[in-house]
């Protein structure tokens, strides 16, 4: 499975994003357009910086408001489509997401959108990049991927395809098994995200409250089996927007979402059952290995930024302090059985060189602590 990132997903500047996609181990990352904005790099920089790094490029992204317009407005939008294809050209992406509209469109008749998405795929073919078009769930016309794949197919067009993003499907209640009857060919992109079962506007819900696959209520399993039997076997990336993500460190947020992508690998090979993947399956699924649960748990290791907080809130719950190890700048707090050691804060990485290389001083002798090693205190 080849495994991407949308780089507003993470914390941090343009390059600290790609490099910390590298470190997490992603095979390639989407380009969010205020990321690329905020960058000093030039769009050729960026492009060779994912070439030093070994990430492709997948899809940049979003392009807003194109279709069921009138015809001054729709010169407009082709103008503005025109300076993004040049703009993908300079960064080497080969495939824009273009997203349903949601402010401009005065008509919702499917013949129309083909028509016009037909002249942005003859545009397209000027500067030898694909349109990957994504139903939003609060697209004013458009929210369902159904309707996106009907206006796909009236466009007939080589250029025009999807983008199917399994939050604007399931958070809609959309059923995801028609994904089968969309032909491989059509499918350009794959964006997932998980979310908790909210009672929420889906706008809200999408901005504020998407999670990393495994982490909510989606059952992106059954989703996942749907598109590995179209045959599909490119990108399937993460596009998560979530205030915490973007606040936190960078390459731990990146590892985390990496191994999110493992896990509904997982879970896509239990959907598929073994032995039950057909001749169109060209996406390889492995389940993870089997592995024993623990006999016990010692202790639980927190790092908190603000320990006098947390200690004032394990007291205040009944645990008590047993103070700090002789040797190690660790303390135990216990109540019954329950064993909480608390760590020093993990230190602040120190900035990418331009190998992508972190510098070795600012790494923790710690570390072995943090991955779960033995503490005694």
């Amino acid at each position: 499975m080849r495994t991407s990132i949308a780089t507003v997903c993470l914390s941090g500047t343009l390059e600290e994003k790609l490099v910390a996609a590298r470190e997490a181990g992603f095979d390639g990352v989407e380009i969010f357009e205020p990321d690329l904005v905020a960058s000093p790099l030039s769009p050729e920089a960026i492009r060779d910086r994912g070439e030093e790094l070994g990430l492709t490029l997948d899809l940049y992204q979003p392009f807003r408001d194109f279709e069921g317009v009138g015809p001054d407005l729709l010169e407009q939008n082709l103008e503005r489509a025109a300076a993004k294809f040049r703009l993908m050209n300079r960064l080497g992406i080969d495939t824009m997401l273009l997203c349903s509209n949601v402010a401009t469109a005065r008509s919702g008749d499917e013949q129309l959108a083909a028509s016009q998405l037909r002249m942005l795929g003859s545009l397209a073919d000027e500067y030898d990049v694909r349109v990957a078009y994504e139903a939003l769930a609060w697209g004013r016309f458009v929210d369902d991927y159904q309707a996106a794949a009907r206006i796909v197919r009236l466009t007939d067009h080589a250029r025009i395809g999807l983008c199917l993003d399994s939050f604007h499907i399931l958070s809609k209640g959309h059923d995801p098994e028609a994904i089968e009857t969309i032909p491989v060919d059509k499918i350009f992109f794959v964006q997932m995200a998980d979310a908790p079962l909210l009672s929420l506007d889906v706008l809200s819900w999408s901005r504020h409250h998407r999670v990393f696959p495994g982490e909510g209520g989606f059952d992106l399993g059954t989703f996942m089996a749907h598109l590995v039997r179209t045959g599909y076997d490119g990108p399937v990336s993460l596009e998560v927007f979530n205030d915490t993500f973007r606040q936190a460190d960078t390459v731990a947020t990146a590892i985390d979402a990496r191994r999110s992508l493992r896990w509904l690998e997982h879970k896509t090979a239990e959907s598929l059952g073994t032995g039950a993947r057909s001749r169109a399956d060209r996406m390889a699924t492995t389940p993870l290995p089997e592995v024993a649960p623990p006999a016990d748990v010692s202790y639980v290791e927190l790092r908190p930024g603000e320990p006098s907080e947390l200690r004032r809130l394990l007291s205040q719950l009944g645990f008590r302090s047993h103070g700090r190890h002789r040797t190690k700048n660790v303390e135990l707090w216990s109540q019954g059985a329950a064993r909480i050691v608390l760590g020093p804060p993990r230190p602040r990485r120190q900035p990418a060189d331009r190998r992508g290389h972190r510098s070795l001083r600012g790494r923790s002798r710690s570390g072995a602590a943090a991955r779960g090693g033995p503490v005694r205190a």
